[in-house]
């Protein structure tokens, strides 16, 4: 496990944590120095197919609904990370926030494409990281979804409530919907969001 810090285009600098599969979630807890939230909120999803005004209602969501109460609960918000879909949106309305909010990102090493994380290699299907986020963990996979199980240890080790929200998504995103509601955690589906969030 290694910790190193980014720093982004808009002056944003994160902590980032690469592990393997391996470290538990402790000690990558405890690499990542995050005070002990009030209550944790996990989002999963994406924004594929989403109409232009679809897409500003849910950033409205965000803005005017989940930041304030993450800010008033002393909340975490978790997501994937990446600067695609709701954790872009997400990202954008913790940075027009007048409080501050820690956003952790988790999500497969190998689909990183930043320079500092990738070097050189081409990665298919990869993504940027969000610049708004406050820390990372980076796992050790090449695969959407290889991070999935640690997203969920590390939700389950801050020992606080927790609750899902799940907009649009694919099969991935509705895995780890499922397995959020097998730990008990309640499940904000957002209705008309598209794709796995209007299958459910």
């Amino acid at each position: 496990m290694t910790k190193n810090g980014i720093t982004f285009e808009n002056g944003n600098r994160a902590v980032v944590i690469t592990a393997s599969r391996d470290p538990s979630a402790k000690a990558i807890l405890d690499a990542l120095e995050i005070a002990s939230p009030r209550a944790v909120i996990l989002l999963f999803g994406g924004a594929a197919g989403l109409e232009d005004s679809r897409k500003t209602r849910l950033a409205t969501l965000f803005a005017e609904g989940v930041i304030p109460v993450a800010a008033e609960l002393g909340a975490l918000i978790i997501d994937g990370g990446t600067q695609s879909g709701v954790m872009a949106m997400m990202g954008e309305a913790v940075a027009q926030s007048l409080t501050t909010i820690q956003l952790l990102g988790i999500a497969p090493e190998g689909k990183i494409t930043n320079p500092e994380i990738a070097g050189a290699s081409n990665i298919p299907e990869g993504a940027f990281l969000e610049p708004n986020h406050s820390h990372f963990v980076l796992v050790k996979s090449n695969d959407w979804g290889g991070e999935t199980t640690t997203m969920l240890e590390l939700a389950r080790a801050f020992k606080a409530q927790t609750v899902a929200i799940l907009v649009n998504g694919g099969a991935i995103a509705g895995d780890e919907a499922l397995q959020s509601a097998r730990n008990g955690w309640p499940l904000l589906v957002i209705e008309g969001s598209g794709r796995f969030a209007d299958e459910v």
